[in-house]
């Protein structure tokens, strides 16, 4: 058997793997993050979509609900006895997408050159098995679709930098397009996109207006298709509201640098103790969030990065939604959630060094104009997808300053930038500090026990959940009865 044919079947080994608790907790869920459910509602009750002041999440653009709305519209999932049957199948549609996220990646993985397969792997499986990914694969929210959009558009980017594919460009343009149609936040991966394909055209040696054409097009065609889009309701909210983009919350009194100030739902007290900070030991102390708003300056609630790190490794360390809550009296398996958030500084820290490594290749690329380091580094378009994203999470965090928008979520449609800072952080490692081969297999058997973490974590909620709920012979049951 050929090595790549064995990297193929481990893959899809993990793969096959990752799909049982994605699948188990979309039959048991009945909640999600926000209430996206009514939006979905109204549109099938109206044939129309609602504007902002109908709803709470009415806001947002409406592709992922227009989308579930049609779904349980043809599968007669109309009456109000179909509640949770409506949910489940909104799940297991984003249960599809998820799987679908983890086959882009799959490609993607398979394409990276100059990386150790094995690292391949262990990557791969991190981000399969990877907790909060499993979660709001298993909501009813436009999360997921987001993730699998951007996904999609970096993934044809990628290769538009590296080969000038004009089929990948017209899907980047299209995908880019239906990721904000979904939320507004795909702008994120338009304007990364965007800046890396003019740093490529800047350096081609074709003339100047193909070059600009080149540069020019992507972000005018993105633009023009979401505005004539009528699920973005761009034009709308321009018309009734006097913005495009509309937000369901009012911005919180700016933060002072060291003076802490306290709002409702305290988050950001401070830019030094929101921003500098990264509060460890208070995590590993209550690896959970509890409810309480009078937090003192120690909790990790105040801590912007903590609580980036926490809600990614954990599906638990939210709390929420309340059916996913743990209560203090439940004697929560903390000795679980501890040895996650240990185990998982090592990916972390690797993932932080190929970061910093991209970005030095990017900046030093543009300014030599050497195309070596900008090849290696596909033009900056990955540092800049998770600069972008960290961005915006920093300023919504400083904007309304709650902990509840301060989650990692917000950041996973820069998915694939995970992958390759890990595998670029660990390839640069063990090239450049030259360690003993013990110590590499070391780490790479500690990683290796962060998925089965991951799986406990994810297994302990399903088993939460099931006891008051039915699973996949509710929604047998009621597309059965609406057929008849």
């Amino acid at each position: 058997m050929s090595v790549n044919k064995k990297f193929n079947i481990i893959l899809a080994i993990i793969f096959a793997s990752s799909i049982l608790p994605r699948f188990g907790l979309a039959l048991y869920n009945r909640e999600a993050n926000d209430p996206h459910m009514p939006v979905v509602r109204y549109i099938m009750r109206n044939n129309n979509l609602p504007d902002k002041t109908e709803c709470w999440e009415c806001f947002q653009p409406k592709l992922f609900h227009y989308t579930i709305a049609k779904i349980l519209s043809f599968l007669r999932l109309d009456s109000g006895q179909d509640g949770d049957a409506q949910k489940v199948v909104a799940q297991l549609i984003n249960f599809l997408a998820g799987l679908t996220i983890l086959i882009v990646a799959w490609i993607f993985v398979g394409n990276l050159s100059g990386v150790p397969e094995r690292l391949k792997i262990l990557g791969f499986a991190l981000l399969a098995f990877n907790p909060q990914l499993i979660g709001i694969n298993s909501q009813v929210t436009n999360d997921t679709f987001l993730i699998l959009f951007s996904s999609i558009s970096v993934f044809c980017a990628y290769f538009v930098l590296a080969k000038r594919m004009y089929v990948y460009f017209l899907l980047a343009v299209i995908f880019s397009a239906l990721a904000v149609a979904t939320k507004t936040n795909g702008w994120v991966t338009v304007i990364a996109i965007s800046i890396a394909f003019s740093v490529r055209s800047s350096l081609s040696e074709n003339t100047f207006v193909a070059r600009f054409l080149f540069a020019a097009t992507y972000p005018i065609l993105v633009l023009s298709l979401i505005l004539l889009n009528p699920l973005a309701q761009y034009i709308q909210n321009s018309q009734r509201h006097g913005s495009p983009l509309l937000l369901n919350m009012d911005p919180q009194p700016h933060p002072f640098f060291y003076k802490k100030t306290y709002t409702p739902y305290a988050g950001i007290l401070s830019i030094q103790d929101g921003f500098l900070t990264f509060k460890l030991w208070n995590l590993l102390e209550e690896p959970i969030t509890y409810l309480p708003d009078d937090v003192s300056s120690d909790s990790h609630r105040t801590s912007l990065w903590t609580r980036l790190y926490g809600s990614a490794n954990s599906i638990h360390f939210e709390n929420y939604p309340p059916s996913w809550r743990i209560a203090d009296s439940d004697s929560p398996p903390y000795w679980l959630y501890r040895g996650i958030f240990i185990l998982a500084l090592l990916p972390t820290a690797i993932m932080l060094i190929g970061f910093i490594t991209e970005i030095y290749e990017t900046i030093k690329g543009v300014l030599s104009r050497n195309l070596l380091f900008l090849n290696n580094s596909s033009y900056g378009l990955f540092a800049l997808l998770l600069a972008g994203h960290i961005l915006f999470i920093i300023l919504y965090a400083f904007e309304y300053r709650i902990y509840t928008v301060m989650k990692a979520v917000f950041i996973y449609p820069g998915l694939l930038a995970f992958l390759v800072f890990f595998m670029k952080g660990a390839v640069v490692i063990s090239s450049r500090l030259q360690l003993e081969n013990r110590y590499i297999t070391t780490a790479f058997v500690l990683m290796t026990v962060l998925p089965i973490l991951y799986t406990l974590d994810v297994a302990i909620l399903i088993l939460q959940l099931i006891p008051n709920q039915s699973g996949l012979l509710l929604v047998v049951d009621r597309l059965i009865k609406a057929w008849n």
